[in-house]
């Protein structure tokens, strides 16, 4: 599933409803949280939370905004690649922190996560016994950021980490 466009069609569904029952300023409140929401990073529980907290929310739309922040505050759901799903299970369990999740260049359409971490090719590769379509990726240039990691040469999603000079 892509983000922004399950965002987008929830925002439809808030406008439709927020038409057919212009009172309910809960709905208007939603609205403009998940219109604010323009990164997966940027999901912080808020939407979960007025949807609970309000008795008031119509129950369909709310259980699509629970179900909707739920599955997209994991960077596992949005990864297809189940070796990359390693490397990021294995750097969430060591509690590093995410920087960016979603396309990082103008030429690639696939998700790459950013952790904020140098990360150790080779004893990844080792420990996580990745395949040969687990490339690395290196980036030197330090206009458009230093970076090393792995991409899936069959998805071309990407688990980068910081590049030390």
């Amino acid at each position: 599933m892509n983000f922004l466009i399950e965002r987008n069609k929830l925002l439809k569904k808030l406008e439709d409803l927020i038409y057919e029952i212009p009172e309910n300023r809960i709905l208007t409140s939603l609205k403009n949280t998940l219109n604010e929401q323009d990164s997966i990073l940027t999901l912080n529980g808020t939407l979960s939370r007025t949807v609970v907290d309000s008795l008031q929310v119509e129950t369909n739309i709310g259980n699509e905004i629970l179900t909707f922040e739920q599955y997209f505050r994991n960077p596992l759901n949005i990864i297809e690649s189940q070796e990359l799903k390693k490397v990021i299970s294995y750097l969430i369990k060591k509690r590093i922190t995410i920087n960016f999740i979603g396309k990082a260049w103008s030429n690639v359409d696939s998700v790459w996560i950013y952790f904020d971490t140098i990360l150790n090719i080779p004893k990844l590769r080792e420990k996580l016994s990745l395949s040969d379509n687990i490339i690395e990726h290196k980036n030197i240039d330090p206009r458009s950021g230093l970076e090393l990691g792995f991409i899936d040469e069959m998805t071309n999603e990407g688990v980068m980490g910081n590049l030390k000079i």
